[in-house]
């Protein structure tokens, strides 16, 4: 089973995966690392403090592999069986990234990202045979957002319905 799980920053990524990864017995590809160790980007984008990944030589690294987990913003891109989009209302993920020390505009950058959900439009526009899987982190233990994923493993509808827009909490 090859398995994405993507989101915007903060809404528990890293750590779902390595609960994930104990209970499976399956390695976890941290993209992030991974991008930089393998060299799978275009360039550095100075004004992000962050590397643009080359979205082919991503998929080139993951041709054939089974068995894993893929975490990271871009995890979606990899042909995968499983894509696992983590939300979180945008004031929380505000909280977790102010606690990360990113820079005012990284925080509300990715605030946006999240209450407009980008990275959820991505997969459901560009999924293909993917299965997804859509869990709302905000109160929710890591711990319970794997036994989530892991009951959608085994075959149950798992799919929280997130609009952050409709959300009056989550808008501010």
């Amino acid at each position: 089973m090859r398995i994405a799980i993507t989101g915007t920053p903060g809404t528990g990524k890293t750590t779902v995966s390595r609960i994930l990864s104990k209970k499976l017995s399956y390695p976890v590809y941290s993209l992030s690392e991974l991008v930089k160790r393998e060299k799978l980007y275009s360039e550095f984008d100075e004004r992000r403090n962050s590397y643009v990944v080359d979205i082919e030589k991503l998929k080139g690294f993951f041709k054939g592999k089974e068995n894993f987990i893929a975490e990271g913003l871009v995890s979606h891109y990899i042909p995968v069986d499983l894509i696992v989009v983590l939300r979180a209302k945008p004031e929380t993920i505000r909280e977790r990234l102010k606690e990360r020390n990113y820079s005012k505009e990284k925080v509300e950058e990715n605030v946006e990202a999240e209450r407009i959900g980008f990275i959820a439009t991505e997969v459901f526009e560009g999924s293909g045979k993917a299965r997804v899987v859509q869990i709302d982190t905000t109160r929710r233990t890591p711990e319970e957002v794997a036994g989530l994923i892991g009951r959608a493993l085994k075959g149950e509808e798992v799919f929280d319905d997130v609009d952050w827009l409709e959300d009056e909490e989550g808008g501010n």
